[in-house]
């Protein structure tokens, strides 16, 4: 038992490594990716390395053409419209849950990250502020479910979530102080509305 255990979290280190290099650029799309040099590189074997590059292949990382290469996935338009539709829409749906079970703390907590949300400087700082709000919800919501697909889906949203903001109009402010209101409030609904409004899905 012990040594699956071990095995398992060889992968996880392995999956979690490779997708950090991805999501922050260290490796950049259409590097190659051979097993046996980023074995010797992590100080594993070969195993854990192929079944964490199968890992990223499945949530978009990483493509894999059979006896001629592994490398890492160009981020398209498509997954970056994709994404955006996905993120904003779970996002809003998880925080519908979320603030009908958040205690008082909770709350305030999200209230701060809305407020990053909007003052954030860039793009990134956007992204990143946004993650954090989901990952904060995904606590509030006690759901198991919604903790289990962000942790399958965390590291794919920040790399191709890159590039996203909120509407940029003269809406945009009122929105974020009606969010900021309605989440004190915890109108679950109203808050789910205006967060998709934000991104131009409502």
């Amino acid at each position: 038992m012990d040594g699956r255990r071990r095995a398992s979290a060889l992968v996880d280190e392995a999956y979690r490594s490779l997708g950090e290099a991805i999501v922050d650029g260290r490796l950049q799309p259409g590097d190659r990716l051979r097993d046996v040099e980023l074995a010797a590189l992590m100080g594993i074997s070969r195993t854990p390395v192929r079944e964490a590059l199968q890992r990223l292949e499945r949530i978009g990382l990483v493509e894999v053409a059979a006896n001629r290469y592994t490398r890492v996935a160009a981020l398209t338009d498509r997954a970056r419209t994709d994404m955006r539709e996905y993120a904003a829409h779970t996002i809003a749906g998880v925080m519908h849950v979320a603030l009908a079970r958040a205690d008082d703390e909770e709350i305030v907590r999200l209230l701060s990250i809305v407020d990053a949300l909007r003052q954030a400087p860039s793009s990134s700082a956007y992204v990143e502020a946004a993650m954090t709000l989901y990952s904060q919800l995904v606590a509030d919501s006690r759901n198991v479910v919604f903790r289990k697909a962000y942790e399958q889906t965390d590291l794919v949203l920040r790399r191709n979530l890159d590039g996203w903001a909120s509407i940029d109009d003269d809406t945009r402010e009122p929105l974020f102080r009606h969010l900021h209101e309605q989440i004190a409030r915890r109108d679950a609904n109203g808050a789910s509305w205006t967060f998709l409004t934000l991104h131009g899905f409502a």
